[in-house]
């Protein structure tokens, strides 16, 4: 019989305060072996990256304003040959910019200092559970996420991620001879999110509640939460009260993404309107970006402006534009293939101006594939998710290679 191999980490913080509330946080968690370091990653040298090659997961305390910590990061991701997840520990209100700073640098999750009461125990939880799994042979599931974004405001977002997601369930290509995907919508947009609108969905205030509460969700938390449709679609609705953009935290959205993509097929969505700090984890995470415009000369500058903002720490991000409100034209106008220069991408997908339809879904909070399956915007939706299906097919091939 196979022994189960004990789950490791290594905690280096100058100071016990730090690693004796890691420590704490894991009191209940007799499989997971934790030490500890008085001292800075700069200053461990060679002693950190030999540290690798013991341990699943290695937290440590850094600042990205301090050159040493970026250089020992830098130094230590250079020389990792197994796969030790690397988690720096920063102040809880770091700002986007820096946020990246320690992700260019090389880091795998970037989570605020603890405060004693636990809150990063279900996202390091997760993290070595995961490699706790590799290491015994077992398989984590990781679903595909999908994020939706809009160029400005009224384009029709919610629109494509909502029935790109109920069409998603509907089991087409490679689910179509088994059991159908599982799909989970999220509406992220705390301020203006209508997922819950569009579906008819009862208030629902969960990421009120975790904002409010400040503690990381885990499985539980969010199977409570979530609302199941009759087609199988799960969905995170946005809060029905009025929430502050800064009222998430970075390692609270992590913590659902990761989550969601252990238990789901598909993960989509709906990104808020603005470029807050929290929305990090997303764009690292994301297979898949998707950018709804219409062919407007703001509307297309912004979505260059959105790409240039998603892609710069990842330029392999797979971008697509979703041109809505106008059908596809037989052959591209002048105003087309310039827009299409701006965007540096093709113009594939086009969803027709269809107010009949979208009225119709939206008035009785049904899908289209529902309030009208045969209409033109219904029958565009189901062509984008064929395309996003056959899409990632192609690039699980390629991967499997």
């Amino acid at each position: 019989m196979a022994t189960e191999q004990k789950r490791s980490m290594l905690v280096i913080a100058a100071g016990s305060e730090v690693a004796d509330a890691i420590v704490n946080a894991f009191s209940g968690e007799h499989d997971l072996r934790i030490d500890t370091k008085d001292t800075t990653l700069a200053q461990m040298n060679g002693k950190a990256i030999r540290a690798m090659a013991d341990y699943d997961v290695i937290m440590f305390q850094a600042s990205p304003d301090d050159s040493s910590d970026i250089e020992a990061i830098q130094t230590l991701v250079s020389n990792r040959s197994n796969e030790t997840t690397l988690v720096a520990l920063a102040d809880g209100d770091i700002s986007l910019s820096k946020a990246r700073a320690l992700s260019n640098a090389g880091v795998d999750e970037v989570l605020p200092l603890p405060k004693g009461d636990g809150e990063i125990d279900a996202q390091m939880l997760r993290l070595s559970r995961k490699k706790a799994a590799r290491h015994s042979g077992g398989a984590v599931h990781q679903g595909c996420l999908i994020a939706v974004a809009q160029a400005r405001g009224g384009v029709g977002s919610t629109t494509v991620a909502v029935n790109l997601a109920d069409q998603l369930c509907l089991g087409k290509g490679r689910f179509s001879r088994g059991t159908k995907p599982k799909v989970a919508l999220v509406d992220l947009d705390l301020q203006f999110g209508t997922i819950g609108s569009f579906l008819d969905l009862g208030e629902q205030d969960a990421l009120l509640q975790l904002a409010m509460d400040g503690k990381v969700p885990d499985a539980t938390f969010l199977t409570q939460s979530m609302v199941d449709l009759p087609s199988g679609l799960s969905v995170l609705a946005a809060p029905s009260s009025f929430a502050p953009l800064d009222s998430l935290r970075s390692d609270q959205v992590a913590a659902i993404i990761d989550t969601l993509r252990e238990s789901y097929d598909f993960v989509v969505v709906d990104m808020p309107r603005a470029l807050v700090g929290w929305i990090e984890p997303i764009v690292q995470r994301a297979d898949e970006m998707m950018v709804v415009t219409d062919m407007s000369v703001s509307s297309v500058r912004h979505c260059r402006r959105l790409i240039d903002f998603f892609t710069q720490d990842n330029l392999s991000l797979p971008v697509q534009v979703v041109v809505n409100h106008q059908h596809k034209p037989l052959m591209q106008t002048r105003l087309h293939r310039e827009a299409a220069k701006v965007l540096d991408r093709k113009l594939e997908h086009w969803l027709p101006h269809d107010p009949r339809a979208a009225c119709g879904a939206a008035d009785r909070g049904k899908p289209l594939s529902v309030a009208a399956p045969r209409s033109p915007l219904g029958k565009a939706m189901s062509r984008l998710a064929r395309a996003t299906l056959s899409g990632r097919q192609l690039a699980t091939q390629q991967a499997a290679k």
